[in-house]
């Protein structure tokens, strides 16, 4: 699911497992370990854009996870011409007809500052909701 707020230079996204089996332990595969360490105040992943002309720099690119405990492990990759960013939520036990979700924030931040005032917007939020109404963020 994807919502773009009008006026923004970011876009909501959503991603959600619906189990139909029992499983122990079941993750949606998007180098953190949340068994291993503290939960992060926020989750962002972000990359410094830069002008290949120039080398002037730009704007950041960001994933931010709204809820930072859904995160069972995350990582990133840097390649010649690309950086990809990895993250795996869930990792706890599920029933059968029973889901989860991660909500994120992706989009271009001037500063890192302006990135963490949009993640305490709303912050704690793992679903996004859609109907006739509109749209809404859901915890």
């Amino acid at each position: 699911l994807l919502v773009f707020p009008k006026g923004e230079r970011y876009f909501f996204s959503m991603d959600r497992i619906d189990s139909v089996n029992d499983a122990d332990e079941m993750t949606l595969h998007i180098d953190y370990r949340r068994d291993t360490n503290e939960i992060p105040e926020h989750f962002i992943c972000a990359y410094r854009l830069r002008d290949p002309a120039t080398g002037k720099q730009g704007p950041w690119l960001a994933g931010i996870t709204l809820g930072p405990s859904v995160v069972y492990e995350a990582w990133c990759n840097q390649r010649p011409e690309i950086v990809i960013f990895i993250l795996e939520f869930g990792g706890r036990p599920i029933k059968a007809g029973e889901s989860f979700s991660a909500a994120f924030i992706v989009g271009y931040f001037d500063t890192i500052d302006a990135m963490h005032a949009v993640n305490d917007c709303y912050k704690g939020h793992t679903a996004l909701s859609v109907d006739g109404s509109g749209w809404r963020l859901v915890k």
